[in-house]
């Protein structure tokens, strides 16, 4: 079995939007795209469009509340350490620890209390999907593995699933389980194909992630021992979308494969 990595080593924060980012923007978009219009009704249908007002504002209450968890969460997996002499960092309305560990533990702690909380809230899977990121943070691969899994088969919102589909990948390989990890890259590659009757703009999501797939397949192929393979994946990369944004990194793996 291939030595266990750290998701620093599987990610570069030069190549990749972070997790965090990605995550903040689409479950802020998740409650702009849901927000319930006003209702005005008349006559028998007063006591209808009452209890949807009603029903519409707890719902986004709701979703506003979770949001607010959520970038709490977010906030403490991101604060500034305690420092060496133990000086504490300015106060920010969250907890600060001394280690990065500490940190992320005290995230997960805040997502658990979450979710047993509000079982039902709109942002559960959001939530789950965060859970499992500081599970894969922490170096619990086994842990996080069956929350990504039951996540890429949920009916998670689609921009939300390639978040999950790729944290699995990255769950895997992290676990050193390598086929496991490029199957699920594959799959992310699928997951990000627009189906044949689905006309509608993706914002060039779906082509920035099948970059993605057959780049971490290529690197995945170096890792088990295949530079052909690799080598040939990297090829299709810069073949099938030349402007794509890791040409450089595909380039440089390239050139050093080629040279031994």
């Amino acid at each position: 079995m291939a030595k266990n990595i750290t998701k620093k080593e599987l990610k570069q924060p030069d190549q990749f939007v972070s997790f965090w980012t990605r995550f903040s923007n689409l479950a802020g978009r998740f409650l702009s795209e849901r927000r319930k219009p006003v209702l005005i009704g008349i006559g028998g249908l007063a006591g209808v469009v009452t209890a949807t007002l009603i029903y519409g504002e707890f719902h986004e209450r709701s979703a506003i509340r979770a949001s607010q968890a959520l970038a709490h969460a977010e906030k403490v997996a991101t604060a500034d350490l305690v420092s060496a002499d133990g000086a504490t960092p300015k106060d920010d309305g969250v907890a600060h620890y001394k280690t990065d560990k500490e940190r992320l533990e005290g995230a997960l702690k805040e997502i658990d209390t979450f979710l047993a909380a509000e079982p039902r809230n709109p942002l559960h899977r959001e939530a789950e999907l965060q859970k499992a990121g500081l599970l894969l943070d922490l170096q619990r691969p086994d842990e996080a593995i069956p929350l990504y899994t039951e996540l890429v088969n949920s009916r998670l919102d689609k921009s939300l699933r390639f978040l999950a589909q790729e944290g699995l990948a990255y769950a895997y390989e992290a676990k050193g389980d390598l086929d496991q990890a490029a199957a699920a890259f594959v799959k992310l590659g699928e997951v990000a194909s627009p189906k044949t009757d689905d006309k509608a703009d993706d914002g060039g999501k779906a082509g920035f992630y099948r970059d993605r797939s057959l780049y971490h397949q290529a690197r995945i192929a170096e890792r088990k021992g295949n530079p052909a393979d690799a080598v040939k994946l990297y090829k299709e990369v810069l073949e099938k979308t030349p402007q794509s944004p890791l040409r450089e990194e595909i380039s440089n793996r390239l050139a050093a494969l080629e040279s031994k």
